[in-house]
């Protein structure tokens, strides 16, 4: 059984999968180009999931991306580089996958699908996650290590994170930055 959590964006058409994997990567390119294809004509987006603040970063950032699409606010021409720059807060292509982006370093993936319906984002979903590794919703989770990276990539200072609640407001401080990008815009 697949971990793949699945749901409507609401007033939108849209269907999202999220997932997570322990993965292998030798060939970052031809990874992200092999999911592509395989979820053809539905779009998916593969990031580092060392760098994702738990599956709520994920959901917010495909959310702020549909809607940017939608209402013609979008700064890239496809919803998957545009869930990938509101996870990343940034607003360029390049420091987006310096943030995120998968590399061969990479050692956990985690997975965003667009569709239309949940029927179509469970299929899409399964035969890019046949391409991934092993499942494991565990990886888009928060550690040690992970709260360090993700507390220097987002610019989460001390005062800023006791005055949230402590470590564990981290994700939300995450999910907050990409929800501000769309002011920054």
């Amino acid at each position: 059984m697949l971990a793949v959590w699945v749901s409507a964006v609401k007033e939108s058409g849209f269907f999202v999968a999220i997932g997570g994997f322990r993965a292998s990567v030798t060939d970052p390119r031809a990874l992200v180009r092999a999911v592509n294809e395989s979820c053809a004509p539905h779009v998916a987006q593969i990031v580092d999931a060392s760098r994702v603040a738990g599956r709520d970063h994920l959901w917010m950032a495909a959310v702020n991306a549909v809607k940017a699409t939608e209402t013609g606010l979008a700064l890239s021409k496809g919803i998957g580089v545009e869930a990938l720059l509101y996870a990343s807060a940034q607003d360029q292509i390049t420091k987006a996958l310096a943030t995120l982006g998968v590399t061969a370093k990479s050692t956990t993936i985690a997975l965003m699908v667009f569709t239309s319906s949940q029927a179509e984002a469970e299929s899409a979903y399964r035969k890019a996650a046949a391409l991934l590794g092993v499942e494991d919703k565990g990886v888009l989770e928060i550690d040690g290590a992970k709260a360090a990276y993700l507390r220097k990539a987002y610019g989460i200072n001390d005062v800023e994170l006791e005055a949230a609640g402590g470590e564990s407001a981290l994700g939300g401080l995450v999910v907050e930055r990409g929800a501000l990008l769309s002011l920054r815009r």
